[in-house]
């Protein structure tokens, strides 16, 4: 698969859409759950309202919707700057096709597939691991953990389907 990409593309997205994008998720979210939650010793497991759960099952939509709005026009300046190649339509794999739509669709496609892949899997994990609730510095810990490590994934995806849109 590899082959069939530009030179350069495949460090372009493992530093420049994967690295970088780790430290801005986890440095974003310790700011936000600090934000939303200082003050408080605890932040409720279940709440639908600032509730560790909820907070983090809005992650799996928001990190990779927000992702794709302002890393898909960086990517298109960056194609159009000559700092990175395009990679050939042909060379990408065929579920590209069936997102590679507008923008803020593409980004609402994006948020959807983050919250099915993640949520069932972020709810089980609360279910083993927190009681009623979790300690605020405890969650928001886990809080960025999670957004740098998904950050790290879902950006480089984000990023190869814009390399390989058709214009």
């Amino acid at each position: 698969m590899f082959e069939h990409w530009p030179p350069g593309v495949f460090r372009y997205l493992f530093i420049g859409q994967a690295v970088i994008p780790f430290f801005i998720n986890v440095v974003v979210n310790i700011a936000l759950g600090v934000l939303a939650f200082r003050g408080q010793e605890f932040v409720s497991t279940w709440a639908m309202d600032k509730g560790a759960v909820a907070d983090s099952i809005g992650t799996c939509f928001f990190l990779p919707f927000i992702t794709c709005l302002i890393a898909t026009p960086i990517v298109r300046r960056h194609v159009e700057k000559g700092v990175v190649n395009r990679v050939s339509p042909n060379a990408a794999p065929q579920w590209i096709r069936l997102i590679n739509n507008r923008l803020a669709l593409r980004a609402a496609q994006f948020g959807f597939i983050g919250i099915v892949l993640f949520a069932g899997p972020v709810c089980g994990l609360y279910a083993l691991l927190a009681d009623d609730a979790i300690e605020t510095v405890r969650f928001i810990t886990i809080k960025a953990i999670f957004a740098g490590v998904f950050g790290f994934f879902v950006t480089p995806l984000i990023a190869f389907v814009a390399l390989s849109e058709r214009r």
